[in-house]
């Protein structure tokens, strides 16, 4: 191709298709580029401020309104890898499941790809068994499209991984006002725990739930002993029905106390 395509025509161009996010090889197909014009053209857009690059052939569109985009991490967050979706405390914090904001942008994804920070935020990836890479769905968040978990898959990641959650205590003050505020479909969350295979995950939802007083049927039997705050070296008073040793106290766990 020989013609020169300018910056503005190519923003619009993008702009038509809703493409606030996308890869060099996205914009060299759409306009029939190789790889030195398809250069040459985002070094430009970059230079008067249509684009941002992300990382390596990952850019964001910018264009007359780039508050748009600079301002939602998480569809950022959403196309960084494809396919993955937003979880763990980035998503409980998008159901309103915790005050505490997260200062990083957690990505679940079935393979390995190193944290980056762009526009001073932190995306952080989560490598994932490809057979938990499920429960998630497509939002539309200030306008743009975002990939996330939804409630009770959110949760579960975080039980299973805590750490990428604000720790046991986090999860269980979300796990509560998800259940004082009708959020969660329990079946599911059950349903959704069994697909983990994982005894360890068992022991601490079925616990929390107990408490809670919600049903805990089929849910797979424990195997432990482990501990409920697997970042908590203590072990604390053992709990027999869920071989579970209990190293967080119930004031933390539910400050405003449970019926």
């Amino acid at each position: 191709m020989t013609l020169q395509i300018s910056p503005i025509t190519t923003a619009q161009k993008l702009l038509h298709y809703d493409l606030f996010a996308f890869s060099s090889r996205i914009l060299a197909d759409l306009f029939g580029l190789d790889k030195f014009q398809t250069s040459n053209l985002l070094q430009r857009m970059e230079q008067v401020g249509l684009v941002a690059r992300i990382e390596q052939g990952k850019y964001v569109l910018l264009g007359l309104t780039p508050e748009k985009v600079l301002s939602n991490p998480l569809y950022i967050g959403s196309n960084l890898v494809i396919p993955s979706y937003v979880s763990y405390w980035s998503a409980l914090h998008f159901y309103g499941l915790t005050e505490q904001a997260p200062r990083e942008i957690f990505i679940a994804c079935c393979r390995r790809k190193s944290e980056l920070t762009f526009n001073e935020i932190k995306f952080k990836f989560i490598t994932i068994n490809p057979k938990l890479f499920f429960g998630y769905q497509r939002v539309l968040h200030a306008e743009l499209p975002i990939v996330i978990a939804d409630e009770a898959k959110a949760i579960l990641d975080s039980l299973y991984l805590p750490q990428y959650a604000g720790g046991i205590t986090e999860i269980a003050k979300a796990l509560f006002i998800a259940a004082e505020e009708r959020l969660l479909d329990f079946p599911t969350l059950i349903e959704y725990a069994r697909r983990f295979e994982s005894p360890s995950l068992s022991s601490r939802l079925g616990y929390l739930l107990e408490l809670l007083g919600q049903p805990t049927q089929g849910l797979q039997e424990p195997t432990g002993p482990v501990r409920l705050d697997p970042q908590n070296p203590d072990r604390g008073e053992y709990n027999a029905r869920w071989k579970l040793y209990i190293n967080s106290s119930l004031s933390d766990l539910f400050p405003t106390g449970v019926v």
